[in-house]
């Protein structure tokens, strides 16, 4: 993030400094504008925990008349459940602030599990620590893995998301549309995706003044993932199907 200033020189008060400094995670955390799956589902009876961290450049124009804006920021915290060969069911947490249940389901004909794909995904739920009511669609597709070993999938789609006020005071926005396209690499285990998304996201707290919004992010997917953060020992075992497969 930017540091905030006066523009005559003089010193900011702590409780404005703290208001920006949560309105840039805010604005970038309130809905999941990253995607961070691939078209394939997670295999039955399986449960893969993802964490997704993404960046809106410039998403902060101004926070006041006299301070300077910066890069807004979001963390969503999400695990997928496999529920049969053709779909499964994500929790997710976007921002810390919320939660958001959806279902992906396969939708081409192809048996193979790590061959192209083509799904959707529908998904609802509250965000803005209960503020807005959520809903998402998203159409997505992805590649072949690669046979080098190093499990490179390349994914992409498009998605839209709105939001409804449940409380009176909670603001009022527009849909939010655009198309995302990533690469996920490595295994069932320890993973990562890197991504890039194009919005046209309209700025409900006028932070911004543009509409068009581009967000990078970085999903980390795998039981190895959290037993890193939490001091686990990291399970060596090859997953179910070796060679690894691209689980989302």
């Amino acid at each position: 993030m930017r540091t905030l200033s006066r523009s005559r020189g003089d010193s900011i008060t702590a409780p404005l400094l703290l208001a920006g400094l949560a309105a840039l995670f805010a604005a970038g955390g309130c809905i999941p504008y990253a995607t961070g799956t691939t078209a394939l589902p997670t295999p039955q009876g399986e449960v893969v925990p993802a964490t997704s961290i993404y960046f809106i450049p410039g998403g902060v124009e101004r926070l006041s008349a006299d301070s300077t804006g910066g890069s807004s920021f979001g963390i969503d915290l999400e695990a997928r459940f496999g529920l049969d060969g053709r779909s499964d069911l994500g929790v997710r947490a976007p921002g810390l602030l919320g939660i958001v249940v959806n279902y992906k389901r396969r939708i081409d004909r192809r048996l193979d599990e790590d061959g192209p794909a083509v799904a959707w995904m529908l998904g609802a739920g509250v965000v803005n620590a209960g503020e807005h009511a959520h809903v998402e669609a998203s159409l997505l597709t992805s590649g072949r893995q690669s046979d080098d070993g190093a499990g490179f999938t390349p994914y992409g789609g498009i998605k839209a998301m709105h939001v409804f006020p449940l409380v009176p005071e909670a603001v009022r926005d527009d849909p939010t549309l655009g198309a995302f396209a990533g690469i996920r690499i490595g295994t069932a285990a320890l993973a990562v995706s890197p991504e890039i998304a194009v919005f046209y996201d309209r700025s409900a707290l006028q932070l911004r003044d543009r509409n068009w919004i581009i967000v990078p992010s970085f999903t980390f997917h795998g039981d190895n993932l959290v037993r890193a953060l939490f001091g686990g020992r990291p399970d060596t075992r090859p997953p179910p199907g070796y060679p690894p497969r691209p689980w989302p």
